[in-house]
């Protein structure tokens, strides 16, 4: 490509001309104006070109020009021939093609989000067994396959009870000299299935029972406390002649005389009910008021029993010790108090 201004030639695609820096790489005008500007300045420089070299041929050709003319003066004048004009030859020019980069929008892939998954534990209900009471077997004694005289037997009999009862006598005068509510055990005959409380009844008693027997165990007055009304409690202490739960477990646990801690170390307690006698619902109304005068407190009884129960201790000894109970059902929970068998008559109770 040429330069528009000197127009010398510079190469294809050149911004600025290397003869005298003009801009050549893109110009304001068109291709044509472009095209015609060069040419101008060609033909321009051509004539002054041309007309310098006219005037030096000139200048040198005059003494020559002189002495020919001398020499042929006569000769026909000779017309020298007009140099030719110098043909420039425009190059063609190539307008530059600017192509557009193709702009690649990119591609923004999102990272795949992995929800986590939830496991709910799975909650196993645990499977409570009722513990099972076994009912004990009253085993009816056989009768006598043959008809024997019973003089023999009656007579013996009446021997063997009068000794009995005599001993039994003296011993139960000893024990219940010392302390009457205290009662050493003997042995009731029963029938456990003549028993008027239910099943469960029978199981929610001898549970808190035992619960008050081990409280005796450990020495543990708190434990004692914890199992019986607070309304009632310094009644049953009273029922010793106590004035305070530490004083009453202590007595039982390590008296001399009565105190479990004489069977020896390693100490269970079972629990036996001898008899069992449903306050009917005509005398609830006086259980309630006897609960108002004796505690103090006013207590709605839905249901009651008056227990004989046998505490039975056994370590390296072992023995059995009956008192009489109030099970009672009130607010929809069973409570036991202990009573013995000097105040039924204050809660309008007999014996069975």
């Amino acid at each position: 490509m040429f330069c528009p201004k000197c127009g010398s030639q510079n190469p294809d695609g050149a911004m600025f001309c290397t003869t005298c820096g003009e801009k050549i790489g893109i110009a304001p005008q068109s291709v044509v104006e472009q095209a015609e500007n060069v040419a101008a300045a060609v033909n321009e420089q051509a004539a002054e070109v041309t007309e310098e070299v006219t005037a030096a041929v000139t200048e040198a050709a005059a003494p020559v020009a002189e002495t020919v003319n001398e020499a042929f003066a006569n000769a026909a004048p000779v017309i020298p021939e007009t140099p030719a004009q110098p043909v420039f030859e425009q190059a063609p020019v190539q307008q530059p093609v600017y192509e557009q980069p193709a702009y690649q929008q990119p591609v923004y892939q999102q990272a795949p989000v992995q929800q986590p998954v939830y496991q709910q534990p799975v909650y196993q209900q645990p499977v409570y067994q009722q513990p099972v009471y076994q009912q004990p077997v009253y085993q009816q004694p056989e009768a006598p396959k043959k008809k024997k005289s019973k003089a023999p037997l009656i007579i013996g009999l009446i021997i063997a009870i009068l000794v009995l009862a005599a001993g039994g006598l003296a011993a139960w005068a000893n024990l219940t000299d010392d302390h009457p509510d205290f009662l050493n055990f003997a042995d009731f005959t029963k029938d456990e299935n003549s028993l008027p409380l239910s099943e469960k009844e029978q199981k929610t008693f001898i549970s808190i029972v035992k619960k008050l027997d081990q409280a005796i165990i450990d020495n543990d007055g708190d434990a004692y406390e914890d199992e019986i009304p607070s309304y009632a409690q310094d009644f049953v202490w009273s029922v010793y002649d106590f004035d305070n739960a530490d004083d009453f477990v202590e007595y039982l646990y390590a008296d001399e005389k009565y105190g479990v801690k004489q069977l020896g170390d390693d100490l269970k307690v079972t629990e036996e009910i001898v008899s069992a006698t449903k306050v009917k619902d005509k005398d609830l109304d006086a259980l309630t008021d006897a609960f108002s005068e004796v505690f103090d407190k006013s207590v709605d009884i839905a249901s009651a029993y008056l227990i004989g129960n046998n505490s039975c201790f056994k370590g390296e000894k072992s023995e059995k010790y009956f008192d009489y109970y109030l099970f009672f059902k009130a607010d929809d929970e069973w409570h036991v108090i202990l009573i013995g068998k000097d105040n039924l008559e204050t809660f309008g109770l007999k014996a069975k």
